[in-house]
């Protein structure tokens, strides 16, 4: 199968978790790689309250009033992304909003429910509360298309673009913007520049437009380039899992300051041995001055969702 999405990150801001170490002075949980304490002293005027858009260490979520059949979707969504691949989740809908005495304002993304017909959110961390907006009229759909809604808005929020944003669509897709309605354009703009790609473009990608999406007069917005219509995709796609893999690992939600991992796959979909996720966890937390076994009493008590 063929790939798949860009990234929001340039070289200062992104950071990869399989090589980019997470501040020894900060708990997995907050989301973060750098410590914003850190920034807040070096800023010349203000409160620390953006962050460059990068990838999470685990996304931070937490689900504000909701209909129960969208919650349902959204949990179902999250189990998913968290079984077959290296992104993992934090419930923070108890944690305090801002980290004292400093008034740090941690990362969140909060789901709400949006009057809009169109759903909407970033791509990446971008800093303090960010929101996926459910469109009410999702109340109407059924589970599978609630969960497919959920998977791309948090394959957004992890980094991905849509995949028809790539800068090299035209060879493969063709756009009828005259279709598109008018406050839709921009899920079909290129991303031209500050942005990754991995392989060819992914016509299974749980990003990618089907032929239907975002019309106003129900003809189709997006086509192959022979003029075929393009299939609704419903789970992550072979691409899909190996971005999130190159980029994620599955740290553990710990209130302490080492690293715990769950089972780990590399890019290529593989799960590594226990011996290798042991050796991987061990570094990691070598780099953080930390050595041996994390205590079991440093693991967060999660909130179910």
């Amino acid at each position: 199968m063929l790939l798949s999405t860009g990234n929001p990150f340039g070289n200062v801001q992104q950071k990869d978790a399989w090589t980019t170490t997470i501040a020894s002075t900060i708990p997995t949980r907050w989301g973060l790689f750098d410590d914003p304490r850190i920034s807040v002293s070096t800023r010349a005027i203000g409160i620390y309250g953006f962050y460059p858009a990068q990838y999470w260490t685990m996304l931070r979520v937490k689900f504000l009033k909701l209909p129960g059949k969208i919650k349902d979707g959204a949990i179902l969504a999250i189990a998913e992304m968290e079984e077959q691949t290296n992104v993992r989740f934090y419930n923070s809908i108890e944690d305090p909003e801002y980290y004292e005495p400093y008034h740090i304002k941690l990362p969140n993304i909060a789901v709400r429910m949006d009057s809009g017909r169109e759903g909407s959110g970033n791509y990446g961390l971008v800093g303090g509360e960010q929101y996926i907006n459910v469109p009410t009229t999702l109340e109407n759909a059924d589970a599978n298309e609630i969960k497919r809604f959920f998977l791309h808005a948090f394959c957004n929020a992890a980094g991905m673009f849509n995949e028809q944003q790539r800068p090299d669509r035209d060879n493969y897709v063709k756009i009828d913007f005259n279709n598109v309605k008018d406050n839709c354009k921009s899920a079909f703009d290129k991303i031209k520049s500050n942005y990754t790609t991995m392989g060819m473009f992914d016509m299974f990608s749980i990003t990618l437009a089907s032929s239907k999406d975002f019309s106003k007069n129900g003809l189709n917005t997006i086509t192959t380039k022979t003029g075929l219509g393009i299939a609704i995709n419903y789970t992550l796609s072979t691409q899909d899992k190996a971005f999130l893999n190159s980029h994620y690992l599955p740290y553990i939600a710990r209130k302490d300051n080492y690293v715990e991992l769950d089972d780990v796959y590399d890019p290529s979909g593989r799960r590594l041995t226990e011996e290798e996720r042991l050796q991987l966890q061990n570094q990691i937390n070598a780099q953080r001055g930390l050595y041996g076994v994390p205590p079991a009493n440093g693991r967060t008590e999660l909130v179910d969702w």
